[in-house]
């Protein structure tokens, strides 16, 4: 059933109708009413921000820990440009967020805080969005919220100031996101990653970011082949207290984890980017087969030339992978047989501390913070000298709960 209702009033319905319970931001001109009536008619909860960057941020942080896609909103021109920066790490972090901002009346080019804000925002690689009349409101807040998710990018969705009290007959919309859980059909590059896993001695499960829905999956596979696991840095704490975990694989492995990985001679990367700081420049996989596996096509071979790539959702691919190892017959490795359990727990090594007066030696410093704090935690690691040393000592109990705010390499 339909109800008219100021475009504004619109807006906020159409957030609710996302399910969207949160909201970040600055308010302004634009987006004062519709932040009001979310929260007064609506029961929304509205947390504001000092500034732009920050509120979009708080959005990005918000969809890394919940998994669902963040909203903010801010005015127009100034406020836009100042997102910018926050933007551009979304966009890098491949982080689900939806921005709405006001736009300038078109009919007053003199307009003191208008600018060109498509330009802007697709300059970050964001997605840009319109609300196209007030009859489209429900329709393009809808449409945003499914790019946002099926991109996984920031979307900024542009709204008229000037339409904001114009009345709409306000509908739910109907804008479905799919099912887009694929598994590779059978062929030639699946048959190659069985025949890479058949004769591997030395296999091991790489996951990333983009497997973090897949542990339970992996370590089945794992514990199938006789491989251990490890992840990327984005999807650290995925397999805590796994019998065989290596941790994070990368430039920030533990020694005992290094040296598995150096006698490893295949890699099944699920839902991992294997960028330089994984692959240690490439030092990691030299003399690896390695097989890559993601939903996300544009990460295949992007950064490294895997043996064989698959399309695919990790979970699906892994359960395809371990049925048709059964199928034939095909052995464990029990590589893990030749891993000391005790070496992988050892972590990194403490030097002696520095007896400096008035410093304190933050490696050691580092160890006791993460032995007093509760196992459930969030850590959110800012760029700098000091974050290396962080990484190795802080734990999380589940991906989520690690916030990697440096996708753009923006100190502060």
């Amino acid at each position: 059933m339909s109800q008219s209702i100021p475009v504004h009033a619109a807006i906020a319905h159409a957030l609710r109708d996302q399910k969207v319970d949160t909201r970040y931001g600055l308010m302004g001109d634009a987006n004062i009413f519709i932040v009001d009536h979310y929260v007064r008619k609506l029961s929304g909860r509205y947390v504001p921000a000092t500034h732009e960057s920050g509120a979009v941020l708080m959005a990005l942080g918000h969809a890394s820990v919940t998994g669902e896609v963040g909203a903010v909103t801010i005015t127009h021109g100034p406020a836009v440009s100042n997102a910018v920066t926050a933007l551009i790490e979304g966009t890098k972090g491949t982080i689900p967020i939806v921005l709405l901002c006001g736009d300038t009346p078109v009919e007053d080019p003199d307009h003191q805080q208008a600018i060109s804000q498509r330009a802007f925002v697709e300059a970050t690689g964001a997605g840009f969005e319109q609300i196209k009349s007030p009859a489209t409101v429900s329709d393009d807040v809808a449409n945003a919220f499914r790019r946002a998710r099926l991109e996984r990018r920031p979307i900024v969705l542009n709204m008229p100031s000037a339409m904001m009290w114009e009345k709409t007959e306000y509908t739910v919309a109907n804008i479905e996101i799919p099912d887009l859980s694929t598994i590779p059909s059978e062929g030639d590059a699946l048959n190659d990653a069985i025949g890479i896993l058949a004769s591997a001695r030395r296999p091991l499960i790489l996951a990333g970011r983009g497997a973090i829905h897949a542990g339970e999956a992996l370590l089945k596979l794992a514990e199938r082949i006789g491989a251990p696991v490890a992840t990327t840095l984005k999807a650290k704490g995925l397999f805590k207290g796994a019998t065989y975990d290596l941790g994070v694989f990368g430039t920030v492995s533990t020694p005992a984890a290094a040296e598995v990985i150096g006698l490893t001679d295949c890699v099944f990367a699920f839902g991992a980017g294997l960028n330089r700081f994984t692959t240690a420049h490439g030092s990691y996989l030299e003399g690896m087969r390695v097989v890559q596996i993601d939903d996300d096509i544009r990460q295949l071979g992007r950064r490294h030339s895997p043996d064989v790539m698959l399309n695919g959702d990790p979970s699906l691919v892994a359960k395809t992978i371990m049925y048709w190892l059964d199928k034939a017959e095909i052995p464990s490795s029990q590589s893990t047989d030749m891993i000391n359990q005790d070496n992988l727990h050892e972590g990194f090594p403490l030097s002696k501390p520095l007896n400096v007066p008035g410093t304190l030696d933050y490696s050691h410093a580092l160890e006791r913070i993460n032995a007093v704090l509760p196992e459930d935690r969030l850590f959110v690691s800012d760029g700098g000298r000091f974050m290396t040393e962080a990484w190795c000592r802080i734990g999380v109990s589940k991906p989520n709960n690690f916030i990697l705010s440096i996708n753009t390499g923006a100190i502060g």
